[in-house]
């Protein structure tokens, strides 16, 4: 394996993470197949790459791509945003909070450090920006990732339950 390195990107690296997102996409249907129904790879990737747009546009948002060689193995995606009154109605938070949108790395990296290298670089980043704040979702069942955030400090703070009415109910 060559050497993997970690780069800033912009909006205009976008269009290239089209088949990460989707090995995620994919990964999130495979850990928790029962948080469905997903959409489509193409419904996902239209909304996930306007939605990077639209954050990469943000003051303060971000752009990590790993790389080995000219190969794109891993990315992150940070979004920095005033902090909102969902979070200071109950806990002392700073002016301004970073959320992980997304961090991934290609299925046969996965468990090599790439991910603790990426947040590596988040936290660097963030200190450098001012930034002590940051929050990351995940979809039940995916334990490797839970398992990284929990190393790195994250705790459980907020848990959003979600009611479908195609879900089979048992009340």
């Amino acid at each position: 394996m060559s050497e993997i390195r970690i780069e800033a990107g912009g909006v205009d690296a976008v269009g290239g993470l089209r088949e990460l997102w989707l090995v995620l996409h994919r990964h999130h249907q495979a850990v928790d197949p029962h948080t469905g129904p997903f959409v489509d790879d193409e419904s996902s990737w239209r909304v996930r790459s306007e939605s990077y747009r639209e954050w990469l546009a943000e003051p303060g948002s971000f752009l990590l791509l790993a790389r080995e060689s000219e190969r794109l193995v891993g990315y992150a995606i940070v979004r920095v945003t005033p902090t909102g009154p969902e979070w200071t109605d109950t806990w002392v938070a700073a002016d301004r909070m970073a959320e992980i949108e997304t961090l991934v790395v290609v299925p046969e990296l996965r468990g090599s450090g790439l991910g603790t290298r990426l947040l590596d670089a988040i936290d660097a980043e963030l200190e450098r920006r001012g930034i002590g704040e940051a929050i990351v979702g995940l979809v039940p069942g995916n334990e490797g990732a839970r398992r990284l955030y929990e190393r790195r400090g994250f705790r459980p703070r907020w848990l959003i339950l979600a009611r479908s009415e195609r879900a089979d109910r048992t009340d």
